[in-house]
């Protein structure tokens, strides 16, 4: 497979599990605050600026705005064209990634991401503030479509292999950002109880991940933070789990070089088998001893070494030669604070 090819599967993919995630993470929060409102008195600015945080964004934030409101951070989530990440930027490049490949995709594919990416063009800030509720709904349904269409129209080929690869390391670092947003904004403080107010952020926190009807169906009525943490981060069958996500990114790329748990042949697979086999073994008792944050943290490092090997690897338009001693982990394509951001914008200037 061309370079070019495997390059804009992947991030066509990607781009299209980041928008779907910054839509419903706008949704559950516009939702959130008209729950939390009518029960208690909260700070909106609070919950918009957490928005912000969970993209690493703040910095671009504050160059473009001089508060957090909702009109301001969705302006920036789903139009600003500065932004990289926002909803408007992802669906034009995934659109873009796929017209460059559009001999290597189904028509229905292509079909589905140009009624997406026509369907941003038209809407306008004020559609979204008066209909939020149907504007995001558009875009989660989109591109549960189009990955549905893709699971259904491609063929189980090297190409649709970067296309798992693009989803789940985008949806693993996606988890683990509002995770690590959100426990911190919740956990109590020394000698405080949860509330009925705690535990409707909680649920919030479940939906942000698509999560709160599968939790249930294995917790009943159990609205608790460890809990769910542990649903979020460890749970084996839940597809959105960071563990399930890093499974499925590592068999998708055990699949495209022909390594396995015993014998890997790039540094890729090297690192996220590591990642793998850590949460394999790992507990929300380690987890917390170790400190969340921190944890968090190192993954979503882990994760930005990972996609810089897979750039490496299949993208750079050279073949890297390396014998089996010097399979050592290189420095990261991004680093932790806007990685994101920075990753998407080399991809953007090397497709230019």
């Amino acid at each position: 497979m061309l370079s070019r090819v495997a390059e804009s599967m992947f991030w066509m993919s990607r781009y299209i599990e980041r928008a779907e995630n910054t839509a419903r993470f706008l949704d559950v929060n516009f939702h959130l605050l008209l729950d939390l409102n009518q029960i208690t008195q909260v700070d909106n600015r609070r919950y918009w600026e957490a928005l912000i945080m969970a993209t690493s964004d703040e910095a671009r934030y504050n160059k473009l705005y001089d508060r957090y409101t909702a009109d301001t951070v969705t302006d920036f989530l789903v139009f600003n064209r500065n932004n990289p990440n926002s909803i408007l930027s992802c669906i034009n490049l995934a659109r873009e990634n796929a017209r460059s490949i559009i001999e290597s995709i189904s028509s229905e594919m292509w079909e589905q991401i140009n009624d997406l990416h026509h369907f941003l063009l038209r809407a306008t800030p004020q559609q979204v503030k008066g209909d939020p509720y149907n504007f995001y709904k558009v875009i989660k349904t989109g591109s549960q479509t189009f990955q549905g269409i893709t699971d259904c129209t491609m063929s189980r080929s090297e190409a649709w292999n970067f296309v798992q690869a693009g989803k789940y390391v985008e949806r693993a670092d996606n988890t683990s950002r509002i995770l690590d947003v959100k426990y911190h904004m919740l956990r109590p403080r020394s000698g405080e109880r949860y509330e009925s107010v705690d535990i409707i952020q909680w649920m919030a926190v479940l939906k942000s991940c698509s999560a709160l009807e599968a939790f249930r169906k294995v917790h009943s009525a159990k609205i608790e933070p460890d809990i769910i943490l542990h649903f979020l981060m460890l749970d084996r069958e839940f597809p959105r789990s960071l563990y399930f996500s890093i499974v499925a990114l590592e068999q998708a790329l055990w699949r495209i070089s022909g390594s396995s748990r015993r014998n890997y042949t790039n540094n890729a697979d090297r690192l996220i088998g590591k990642m793998e086999a850590e949460m394999a073994y790992t507990t929300l008792g380690d987890i917390h001893e170790r400190d969340l944050h921190r944890f968090l943290e190192d993954v979503q490092f882990n994760l930005a070494r990972v996609g810089d090997q897979i750039h490496q690897i299949y993208f750079a338009y050279h073949v890297p030669i390396s014998s089996d001693d010097e399979l050592e982990p290189a420095l990261p394509f991004t680093g932790l604070s806007g990685g994101r951001a920075q990753w998407s914008q080399a991809q953007q200037q090397q497709q230019q």
